[in-house]
């Protein structure tokens, strides 16, 4: 467990000081941070939002982040390099726990840290890590209430209490949090059933069981909804708004109606079904384009886990999230779409490389698996990285010249 606290310490800070170098460029806002470092200076300031068309916490973070750091772009952006950080820490924890490979728990971080969108993402003052975060963070909650060994009824309680709250906040930030939720539940309603005939499904079951089903039905309705409802209290408070049904209604009936209408840049619009191939970068948001490497092995990974969904815990699980975070945009009323929404499901799609891994010979002619399916990742974050970085001329160009 010394080792395990230390490898979640080291990589925290590894990563944080990555995320951080050089965060300050650019020095102005770009892409979308507008929307919301404009909606932080309105909370501190007690004016009006400016952005009513997203759940609040998102915008409250932003806000902490400028209230500390100052209307800066470190202070817009250093709340996501510390979610950034603690998202890789959530799926080093996710893999161990699930895996129970120290190894491969270490190879998914890295694999993680080098897909493209979470170096991206946490460098910019936007919602989607502070999603990605929370919901990842839910998983593992729940992976933990139901695989750990040897704990006591009230600490798997406390666990899917914690996941439910962690599932409410990431919906809190970008409504698309509801995909994890969903994922979750029904895997525990299936686990409550105790249907399969897996022996490692059963195991969980059991686990699952001794929580209690109504607890584990309080764990991801009521309490998603409390946290969810209660991070609007903050913004109704700086704007001088009671915090009522009427009031949280309106608020929540405008966002609906605003993505049900926005038409967004149709300069930037891919629609869903294109991006797990995605070759070119998004140039405007720091040339975005998801590690190639880890994007088609990892589709490759999720094919082969499908041969032992539901029966293995692991590729049930990650094929699941991956499946339902894609599929969802056939029926989510919003007419566009971005190529930055994939981080979630390619997130989820980075984690089915070490579970297959997993299922192989540790070594193939005399080289570890978990070292080979991490080096080709380096090689193109490593082509991806002046651009990403915002680096200046000649450093942008030191690996070949992107048009």
């Amino acid at each position: 467990m010394t080792r395990i606290l230390q490898t979640c310490l080291l990589l925290a800070a590894a990563s944080l000081a990555v995320f951080l170098a050089g965060i300050r460029n650019p020095p102005v806002m770009f892409f979308d941070e507008k929307l919301y470092v404009d909606a932080g200076n309105a909370i501190l300031r007690h004016t009006s939002d400016p952005s009513p068309y997203g759940p609040p916490l998102g915008k409250l973070l932003v806000a902490a982040g400028i209230a500390v750091a100052g209307d800066n772009s470190f202070g817009w952006r250093w709340p996501g390099a510390v979610c950034g950080a603690v998202t890789l820490v959530g799926v080093f924890l996710l893999i161990y726990f699930l895996l129970e490979d120290y190894t491969l728990a270490l190879t998914a971080a890295l694999l993680t840290f080098l897909n493209n969108f979470l170096y991206v993402l946490s460098r910019i003052a936007m919602m989607d890590i502070y999603l990605v975060t929370f919901a990842l963070w839910g998983v593992l909650a729940f992976v933990a209430a139901i695989k750990l060994p040897a704990v006591t009824r009230t600490r798997r309680r406390i666990l899917l209490a914690l996941s439910g709250a962690a599932f409410g906040a990431a919906i809190a930030c970008k409504w698309n949090g509801v995909d994890e939720l969903a994922v979750v539940f029904l895997l525990g309603v299936f686990l409550l059933l105790n249907i399969s005939t897996s022996s490692e499904l059963a195991e969980c079951s059991g686990n699952l069981g001794e929580a209690g089903a109504p607890f584990f039905v309080i764990s991801f309705t009521a309490i998603p909804a409390a946290v969810y409802l209660a991070t609007f209290y903050p913004l109704f408070h700086s704007q001088h708004l009671a915090f009522s049904a009427h009031n949280l209604a309106s608020a929540n009936l405008f966002i609906w109606r605003f993505h049900r209408a926005v038409a967004g840049n149709t300069g930037l619009i891919v629609a869903w079904y294109k991006w797990p191939l995605m070759i070119a970068p998004t140039r405007a948001l720091s040339y975005l384009v998801g590690n190639w490497y880890v994007m088609w092995a990892g589709l490759l990974a999720l094919l082969w886990s499908l041969r032992r969904f539901g029966a293995a815990l692991p590729e049930t699980l990650l094929v699941s999230l991956y499946a339902v975070n894609m599929l969802q945009w056939i029926v989510t009323p919003q007419p566009c779409t971005f190529y930055y929404y994939y981080f979630p499901a390619a997130t989820f799609l980075t984690l089915a490389i070490p579970v297959v891994v997993h299922r192989l010979p540790v070594r193939c002619l005399g080289v570890r698996l978990s070292v080979v399916s991490v080096l080709p990742a380096l090689c193109v974050f490593a082509y991806c990285f002046a651009h990403m970085a915002h680096l200046g001329a000649p450093y942008d160009t030191m690996l070949g010249y992107w048009p």
